[in-house]
């Protein structure tokens, strides 16, 4: 309840507050495709079968021609399943881990000739990203259970973005945890095994809608 209230406050005071001393305000909301490396016992490979999205908010701050720096703070659903007729050892399971992810991003406009004309509409993006675990569930083959899983997501985030506007873009993005979202203790999960350092992280693609109030052109 804590954490929905702050994020709550958060969008409000954002608008209003953001459009002044060259902070641009705006709203983020796409579509995810997740995994939890490690959670899947038939095979042990990474399917991305667990759909979700994310929404929220952003702040922006241009710090170059080109580049600029951006907050944002989002809901998210992350976390790894198996439909029933996806294996053949009808291992089917379901895990939900939602989250209020906090990123900051470091954006930079890729200039380049096509054709002798200037294209400035593409770009990269980085950064690091601290989510605060909301809900989680787990089911296995229809059996609800309740999982181990950090409270706390760090992970690093890599993707590339278009401007279809100076207001409006689409990104595409990747990002795996720096902290285990399914700590590596065996006896105390339901998941087997969890032996190697890739295993337990939260792996996140993620298609991004960004649209900025008021933005001025090549603040993107």
């Amino acid at each position: 309840m804590k954490h929905s209230f702050l994020f709550i406050l958060f969008l409000t005071l954002l608008f209003p507050k953001a459009q002044s001393q060259g902070f641009h305000a705006g709203i983020i909301g796409g579509a995810t495709m997740t995994d939890v490396s490690g959670v899947d016992m038939t095979d042990s490979d990474n399917d991305f079968h667990k759909l979700g999205f994310s929404l929220g908010g952003l702040v922006n701050h241009k710090i170059g021609k080109s580049s600029l720096i951006q907050m944002e703070i989002a809901y998210i659903q992350k976390g790894s399943s198996q439909p029933p007729d996806s294996t053949v050892s009808n291992n089917y399971y379901r895990l939900a881990l939602n989250y209020i992810d906090v990123s900051l991003l470091y954006k930079h406009i890729i200039k380049f000739n096509f054709r002798k004309k200037p294209v400035d509409k593409f770009g990269f993006e980085a950064g690091l990203t601290a989510g605060t675990l909301f809900k989680s569930s787990y089911s296995f083959k229809s059996v609800d259970n309740s999982p181990i899983v950090n409270k706390l997501d760090l992970e690093l985030l890599a993707g590339l973005f278009y401007n279809f506007t100076p207001g409006f873009y689409m990104s595409f993005r990747y990002s795996n945890s720096i902290i285990h979202a399914i700590p590596h203790q065996s006896k105390d999960t339901p998941f087997n095994p969890l032996l190697t350092i890739q295993n337990g992280n939260n792996l996140v693609y993620q298609i991004t809608f960004g649209f900025v109030i008021n933005n001025e052109k090549n603040d993107n």
